[in-house]
């Protein structure tokens, strides 16, 4: 199915080498290549020039490397990269200028808010001078820049990194613009996250818009094989506050999305598998990347080796959601020939499985039971790279959680995407504090959940505007059953909630009447007879002196869990962030209630059910090789309880369910794992549908099993 498409829209398996000066000395084309041949590599990212030029040109702001002498490495790579098939993209970066080219063109380059030139310092370089975003350096001089390259080598793309610039510049070109295109001058004081800075982010986002289109032709009118990417930071690194831009602006204009997730950053074990979704709904016909580094494990630590173990099972979670790769290395020629060689050949096998079953591979989509909506204007309002501070993707990674720990298959919908007919793909739709609703997004899912549909929110969903004004209620409060009373406790330590009764979405809670509570609760009240009240707010016991550490009453008038009937559907509503406190506090209390609802909109008829434990993931996409193709991805992230992973333990003795809209199996085909593995018997299910009981006597760190059934 992709023998008709470019191959930047083919499976990607690419290693970067971020040159460094000195790395052009007796720099050997072939052995880079062979190392390529060697881990199964198909494309590579080479420097090309800006601050540092690695190739000679006679442009103004020539500034070549001080080590080049009469080699050609452009060339030579590309030589020998094409005879082996594997192909060349270059690296352009112009985020700066050493001195002596900024003083040939100073207009071209950004000043501060008292008129001083922006400088990026280096304790042990000389510093580089900030270029206007949108002066002739960035833009007119990038762009012959670009010509210049396609012109003396047959290379296969561009990549711009670096094409965003933060804050705000304040040179005469920026003024004039503003002023004429807004009627106003260039905001002034505060912090650039202020509200103070939003029409100015605004119109930096089409400035940066207007570049990248422009860029794109350029490439483009080398040929449609041309491709052009650059680096674009979402989702766990949103940068729309500092930068002006995001991945749903900027995605249209290139060609594969690439997204960078380290491990260092100690992001939950199945990031990388929320990243790969997250990019496959902005962009489903996208090849989704994800920019990782087996040796620079964020920009801390370049020249060393991350953590083999979790570095296999970050690549494979990512492997597990249909992704791609772009491996970035920071220092040496490639990673068998740098100081750290610990982890050279650590991705070998794993791009040699990608490369033997690129096919069945191809095209992923996750048979999805649940819809997690993402809410952009959410993560923009509450969001906060410090997760202590965050107020939404904590909400998004607890919610994960749970639905992984019962191997429940979700599909991370992204709010661009938020329709009727998506929406009823799935079975139930989750907003975990999906604060930021538009007047539009609320009635579509109001009019989901009348016509039939599942419904589960926590805390402040609907609660404001896309713009982060609160309104005076829920705006999805009719489906909800609820109504704010304009009150909010703060239940960050001492807090509890009461069981009022026995019920399914109370399971598991028989010998308790208290229940755990914590973060601020938001009391509501029910506003209709359809609305059940499970869970009710305990005011805060304090433990001090323990003699008086009573309540003369459990029980109030203020829900925290609301089970209600909404038109020909129902909602599930807990207003607290009972989502975040699974990732941040962690009693069970809360992964339980999460589960129990999930369980009652679900039924309890999974697409799949195992004996495994909560540390194995499983992932059941749909692949593009046949109508009835499916792979089974399963990752074993079990482990000692400690990041990173150092050691991963095999599970045995794994019984798997799969329920699958079919009438038979056709293969059953194992790619990855225990040679035992067996397909033990399939059942007729109900509507249509079979039930495949698989045995699997071990599992290491991952099990691939592709299916056909029909």
């Amino acid at each position: 199915m992709t023998d008709n498409k470019q191959w930047y829209q083919k499976q990607l398996r690419i290693l970067q080498t971020v040159l460094r000066e000195p790395d052009v000395v007796d720099y050997d084309a072939g052995s880079v290549v062979d190392y390529m041949e060697q881990i199964h590599a198909n494309c590579i990212i080479i420097n090309g020039g800006g601050i540092v030029d690695f190739f000679r040109h006679n442009l103004v702001t020539a500034n070549p490397n001080p080590f080049m002498t009469k080699e050609d490495l452009l060339k030579d790579l590309v030589e020998a990269a094409h005879a082996k098939g594997i192909k060349v993209v270059v690296r352009v970066d112009f985020r700066g200028v050493d001195k002596k080219i900024y003083e040939l063109r100073p207009h071209w380059f950004a000043v501060n808010e008292i008129g001083e030139p922006k400088i990026r310092d280096n304790p042990l370089h000389s510093a580089i001078f900030q270029p206007c975003y949108q002066s002739t350096y960035r833009n007119e001089h990038a762009y012959r820049f670009i010509d210049v390259l396609f012109e003396k080598y047959d290379i296969d793309g561009i990549w711009e990194n670096s094409y965003s610039q933060s804050g705000i510049c304040y040179c005469k070109s920026c003024s004039d613009r503003f002023r004429k295109e807004t009627g106003h001058e260039l905001p002034r004081g505060g912090q650039f996250t202020d509200s103070l800075y939003d029409e100015y982010r605004e119109w930096k986002a089409a400035c940066v818009m207007e570049h990248l289109r422009d860029c794109r032709a350029v490439v483009k009118k080398y040929g449609e094989e041309k491709a052009y990417a650059a680096e674009i930071f979402g989702l766990y690194h949103d940068r729309f506050k500092t930068d002006g831009h995001d991945l749903y602006a900027i995605k249209d204009h290139f060609d594969f999305l690439v997204t960078p997730l380290f491990t260092a950053n100690h992001e939950p074990m199945n990031g990388p598998s929320t990243l790969i979704k997250f990019l496959k709904s902005l962009s489903p016909d996208k090849v989704p990347v994800m920019l990782f580094g087996h040796l620079g494990t964020n920009n801390d630590l370049r020249y060393i080796s991350s953590a083999k173990q979790e570095t296999r099972l970050w690549m494979w979670e990512a492997i597990s959601a249909g992704g791609s790769f772009w491996n970035c290395v920071f220092n040496g020629q490639h990673p068998g020939a740098t100081y750290d060689r610990r982890n050279a050949l650590l991705s070998a096998d794993i791009y040699d499985y990608m490369e033997r079953y690129e096919d069945l591979l191809t095209e992923q989509q996750t048979v999805a039971e649940v819809n997690v909506l993402y809410s952009r204007a959410t993560n923009a309002a509450f969001g906060n790279p410090n997760r202590s501070k965050d107020a939404y993707l904590t909400h998004l990674m607890g919610l994960e959680q749970v639905l992984n720990d019962q191997h429940i298959q979700y599909r991370l919908l992204t709010d661009d995407k938020l329709n009727l007919e998506t929406l009823n793909a799935a079975k139930v739709l989750i907003l975990a504090n999906a604060a930021c609703l538009s007047d539009q997004e609320v009635e579509i899912i109001r009019s989901y959940v009348r016509g039939g549909g599942k419904l589960i929110a926590t805390n402040l969903t609907s609660f404001s505007t896309p713009e982060g004004t609160n309104r005076h209620d829920f705006a999805l409060s009719d489906v909800f059953g609820c109504s704010f009373t304009g009150s909010v406790k703060d239940n960050s330590q001492y807090g509890y909630q009461f069981v009022k009764e026995a019920h399914a979405l109370t399971k598991g809670f028989e010998d308790t009447q208290l229940l755990a509570s914590w973060s601020d609760q938001y009391l509501v009240k029910t506003n209709t007879d359809t609305a059940q009240a499970l869970l009710t707010y305990v005011p805060q016991i304090f433990p001090q002196p323990p003699e008086r550490s009573w309540l003369r009453s459990y029980e109030t008038d203020y829900p925290t869990m609301i089970l209600n009937s909404f038109g020909e559907g129902q909602s599930i509503f807990f207003p607290y962030g009972v989502d975040r406190n699974v990732w941040l506090h962690g009693h069970n209390d809360f992964s339980e209630l999460l589960k129990n609802a999930v369980d009652y909109m679900l039924e309890e008829q999974y697409v799949i059910r195992s004996n495994a434990p909560l540390s194995v993931h499983f992932s059941l996409n749909k692949s593009g090789a046949a109508e009835g193709g499916y792979v089974l991805h399963i990752v074993n992230t079990t482990a000692a309880p400690r990041r990173p992973v150092l050691q991963t333990i095999p599970v045995t003795d794994i019984e798997v369910e799969i329920l699958l809209p079919a009438q038979q199996v056709n293969e059953f085909r194992i790619l990855q794992g225990d040679s035992g593995i067996e397909l033990v018997r399939v059942e007729p299910a109900c509507e249509g549908q079979i039930k495949l009981f698989v045995r699997i006597p071990r599992i290491e760190e991952y099990t691939g099993i592709y299916i056909d059934a029909l």
